[in-house]
């Protein structure tokens, strides 16, 4: 267990500098701190059409989102309750949470879609994301690798099923427009 406590401190090192250097920071309004927003210019080669049918073009400013892996960490740590099972959840309110931010102005108007890139395709997938998987090659290798990684230091500790670096797992881009985003909170809302 050593190697995995070293591993989390520089996993949380790379993840801080990384997050610092995006200007990521927790959704306006989150309690639970779990997803981190970022915004720029969508920097893809070509256009890509979502299941809603919004076309996301080169230079269209996104929402990039990242987990807090240091709060994964501080979740787990204080439950004795499946991780897999609370992420998801906690991954239901704050999309809810994000949706309430863009209904309330907190997040600027031009951001058209948000996205991620995530080796969690099946819970990506429940929770109304489009799923684009990314082109085999090295930037995939080593997404799936990271991803892997991070599994492995930060979600594992506390799982029944161990994270293996044998076989790294096929990342994704999961994508939500911020319309659909929109349509999925009012959906959830009670009639007043």
């Amino acid at each position: 267990m050593m190697g995995v406590s070293i591993l989390r401190r520089i996993g949380q090192a790379i993840d801080r500098s990384y997050l610092n250097k995006v200007g990521a920071a927790p959704i306006p309004g989150s309690d639970l701190g779990l997803l981190l927003v970022c915004y720029h210019s969508y920097e893809g080669k070509q256009t890509i059409e979502l299941s809603d049918h919004t076309v996301i073009r080169p230079g269209q400013t996104v929402g990039e989102l990242h987990f807090s892996n240091i709060r994964i960490t501080e979740i787990a740590a204080q439950s004795e309750r499946s991780l897999e099972w609370q992420l998801m959840e906690m991954l239901k309110q704050e999309m809810g949470t994000l949706a309430k931010a863009c209904a309330a102005g907190l997040i600027p108007e031009t951001v058209e879609a948000f996205y991620g890139t995530n080796v969690l395709a099946a819970g990506a997938r429940r929770l109304g994301f489009t799923l684009i998987p990314i082109p085999k090659g090295w930037n995939r290798w080593w997404i799936g690798f990271w991803e892997s990684v991070l599994r492995l230091v930060y979600y594992s500790f506390k799982t029944s099923k161990k994270t293996s670096l044998k076989r790294t797992m096929d990342p994704y881009e999961v994508w939500m427009s911020r319309a659909q985003l929109l349509q999925r909170l009012a959906k959830r809302r009670p009639e007043a």
